[in-house]
């Protein structure tokens, strides 16, 4: 594995490593059915249990005590601004606003480069209701021991699936078993910016899939599907396409896998709320 390389201010130990943070709060689509039935301009806003999920993201972000600065990077500062709770920490300076782009790839790019590369940054969406500051405090502070440039936080899809009996997840099957995105990315260091680059470069092409997948080379590609590819296999490849080293870091949490993307996701995260 290669070394982290980049600017990283602090070199204490990884369990006291500070990060960054870059909290999403954009739309894909401009109508949705949630959008719709709860009547707010973006999905940020509507509530669980109560509380908006943007708030609920970044409340947890603080009280980890593991990040720094938080990016939130959305179309419209006085949506979020106007949440009294995070009015303080807009105050505060603990939140710094970024005007978001026409795609996730590109905005999430932006809010990292504001950031800058002295720490490094946590990824994650505002639709994460269910983000507990445990979690938090377990991917920030295993990250740093991976020596990665890039970690991605996955759940076991069988963990997932005992805790919410009936959900749809995404799942990437693997020889060894099938994870879920947990929508948590570490770049730990300027080299993992790479990697958002690459997806804006996806993004681009998302009208031609074929061109996505050749990318990865066709033998990669056939083995996956006849399931011959192993996770760490997976990630090497990826390392290597996208010119940064990555890897899983598998989290013991099923909930950090949960976002709200339909009403079925809305009803679960309030019931486990």
């Amino acid at each position: 594995m290669k070394r982290n390389r980049g600017l990283i201010a602090n070199k204490g130990h990884p369990e006291h490593l500070k990060f960054n943070a870059v909290v999403l709060a954009g739309e894909r689509k401009k109508k949705n059915d949630l959008l719709e039935g709860f009547q707010v301009p973006v999905k940020a806003l509507i509530p669980v249990k109560g509380r908006p999920m943007a708030e609920r993201v970044i409340q947890a972000l603080v009280d980890s005590q593991c990040i720094e600065k938080i990016f939130l990077c959305g179309p419209d500062r006085a949506l979020f601004e106007g949440l009294v709770p995070l009015s303080k920490f807009f105050h505060m300076g603990r939140i710094v606003w970024v005007q978001n782009e026409n795609s996730p790839s590109a905005s999430a790019l932006k809010a990292m480069r504001q950031a800058g590369d002295d720490k490094p940054v946590l990824v994650t969406t505002a639709d994460h209701a269910l983000l507990k500051p445990n979690m938090i405090q377990y991917f920030c502070r295993n990250a740093g021991r991976t020596g990665l440039d890039l970690v991605v936080g996955l759940a076991r899809l069988e963990i997932v699936q005992k805790c919410c009996p009936g959900i749809k997840r995404t799942s990437y099957k693997f020889r060894d078993g099938s994870y879920c995105s947990c929508n948590l990315f570490g770049f730990m260091n300027r080299q993992a910016f790479k990697a958002a680059e690459f997806w804006q470069k996806a993004e681009e092409k998302r009208k031609h899939p074929l061109k996505i997948v050749a990318t990865f080379g066709w033998y990669w590609v056939v083995r996956y599907l006849l399931g011959a590819v192993d996770l760490s296999q997976a990630f090497d490849r990826v390392s290597k396409v996208i010119g940064c080293t990555a890897g899983p870091l598998i989290l013991p949490f099923p909930q950090a896998a949960i976002d709200v993307d339909t009403l079925q996701d809305w009803k679960m995260a309030e019931r486990i709320i």
